[in-house]
């Protein structure tokens, strides 16, 4: 390798994140930890590289610090002001010749000398996720933009490969045992790919930095994490080779986690622009029960994950699925404390959730604090080798939901989550009513109301659940959940019953029973009201009114 540019990843601008002003400012890390105060978040030109990273910064921060050891430590950076910026600047300073994006020796998550038998490379379709490999012509992106890309955005792409890049067959590197006929075969998705992934955001950069700036020392955490001093980036370590660095081992804490190298790549580097990219297998690791060292997914059981593996029990992510709002899992998100974990339970929440229920029992932050709870991922097809779907969502909580000493607030949550489902499984019902009265099948209709039904309530519950707090009254607030779901969903199903035609209205024989328009309303109305029983309660205006559904 000769002329090789020059791209220090330590003072070059290369971070996308959104400032209070509303405007994408591109930053050095020391810049982003300088002013995140004046910050949103952490972006790029997908969802996922948000997420990969801040996680990339969260292991800058908790190398810097050396820690937090525990609660106290993590307290003293809370209560400053702003970050320890003067600590990364040394950190990064210190460690300088490892971000040099192009270096001989050591280029930032690379292998220097990394080339296949015919040291060939691929297009940058191979590194850029938003390009289909395969279906160019679906993408904005096309030509120039596919001949070449800037350093400051290939070094994101690269990150963002390491976290998210999909299975398949990968270019065999020269020097990797396991390479047969020229190929590496897969070895899985790139670890971030793995999880539905959770990232609870503050106001500002600071404050995300810091709530997920895990402690190594929370027993109620349930992270088998080692001393701050053992955990140590891929940066901190002697540099990439095509070989497997660690096997069938889990990373020491999240330094180790969050530049875990999942794969080994190389840029081909031309005039101030990246052409080209090889990316090999790098180290696998195990997804299963990685709940002891993964702090951002919920995760499940899977008896099909313990009955492979001979245990008796196995915990799988809890992956986020494309046609269902993160709001409606808001169930795995609530904390549990150890005795359900230890108990087996049917999910388990993240990490980030426990410890952010330990921050309002400790009152370390208030309970009124509001957070925005992300949800980030990938969905792939193909045998995990494309990306189908990205996963964006988000949901803002007050503190106090996330509370595990007392949690009536939370499943006062969790309990409208299922009143809205309940509800729009009884509009479902209907319009399959409606259909087989009218002489159809159902299926599709009752698909399609539902959708309809989980889209008019979307709006409507993140705002609820937003205004939730240590001082809401839960007899109220669900009431007032309760009749709004009622509105909604009976204004839904009057839309229905109107547009159901006259073939409905007459009815038909179904399942030897007459079915009809005016039967399917009383149907739905009956399920709506064991769905929303606070929504036909007596009302303080008028308690002698009992509020009655149309028949």
């Amino acid at each position: 390798m000769t002329d090789l540019p020059h791209f220090d990843l330590t003072v070059e601008p290369w971070i996308l994140a959104l400032g209070l002003d509303g405007v994408v400012h591109e930053l050095n890390p020391i810049d982003v930890f300088a002013r995140a105060d004046e910050l949103v978040s952490i972006g790029g030109e997908l969802p996922t590289h948000g997420f990969a990273l801040t996680r990339l910064l969260l292991a800058i921060l908790h190398r810097a610090v050396e820690g937090p050891e525990n609660r106290t430590d993590w307290a003293g950076l809370w209560n400053e002001p702003g970050l320890p910026v003067d600590a990364v600047a040394r950190y990064l300073d210190r460690w300088r010749h490892r971000f040099d994006l192009f270096s001989a020796d050591a280029p930032f998550l690379q292998v220097a000398d990394l080339a296949t038998a015919k040291g060939e490379f691929s297009g940058l379709e191979k590194l850029i996720a938003d390009v289909p490999n395969g279906h160019p012509y679906f993408t904005t992106r096309a030509g120039r933009a596919l001949r070449g890309i800037g350093f400051a955005e290939a070094a994101r792409w690269l990150v963002h490969a390491h976290a998210f890049d999909p299975s398949g067959i990968k270019s065999g590197a020269v020097g990797d045992p396991r390479v047969k006929g020229g190929k590496g075969y897969p070895i899985g998705i790139a670890w971030a790919g793995n999880l539905g992934g959770v990232l609870v955001q503050g106001p500002t950069l600071r404050d995300t930095l810091l709530v997920n700036l895990l402690p190594y020392r929370e027993e109620v955490l349930g992270l088998s994490w080692t001393e701050p001093d053992e955990d140590l980036p891929v940066w901190e370590r002697p540099p990439l080779t095509a070989t497997v660095e660690r096997e069938s081992t889990s990373p020491h804490g999240p330094a180790d986690l969050y530049t875990w190298p999942s794969r080994r790549l190389r840029l081909q580097a031309g005039d101030r622009h990246v052409t080209g990219v090889l990316i090999a297998n790098g180290d696998p690791l195990a997804v299963q029960d990685a709940f002891t060292f993964e702090p951002m997914t919920a995760w499940r059981k899977s008896q099909a994950q313990a009955k492979k593996l001979g245990r008796p029990l196995v915990y799988m992510p809890r992956e986020h699925q494309v046609d269902r709002a993160f709001w409606r899992g808001l169930a795995a998100l609530l904390p549990t404390g150890t005795a359900q974990r230890s108990s087996g339970a049917d999910t388990l929440p993240p990490a980030v959730s426990e410890w952010l229920a330990v921050l309002q029992v400790h009152r370390l932050v208030p309970s009124t604090y509001v957070l925005r709870t992300r949800a980030v991922g990938v969905i792939y097809g193909s045998n995990n080798s494309v990306v189908d779907e990205l996963i964006d969502d988000e949901l803002s909580l007050s503190l106090a939901v996330l509370r595990s000493e007392h949690r009536a607030l939370g499943l006062t949550a969790v309990d409208a989550v299922s009143a809205a489902e309940a509800s729009v499984r009884a509009l479902g019902g209907l319009a399959r009513n409606l259909q087989e009265a009218g002489g159809g099948d159902g299926t599709g209709a009752a698909d399609r109301a539902r959708e309809q039904g989980f889209a008019a309530l979307d709006a409507p519950f993140r705002q609820w659940v937003a205004g939730l707090g240590p001082d809401s009254d839960l007899v109220e607030v669900e009431e007032r959940w309760h009749r709004q779901v009622r509105r909604v969903v009976r204004g839904l199903a009057d839309e229905l019953l109107q547009s159901s035609g006259p073939a409905a209205w007459r009815g038909r024989l179904v399942n030897q029973r007459h079915l009809d328009s005016a039967l399917a309303d009383v149907f739905f109305s009956t399920a709506l009201v064991k769905a929303v029983p606070r929504a036909f309660a007596p009302t303080e205006q008028d308690p002698m009114e009992l509020t009655k559904e149309p028949v």
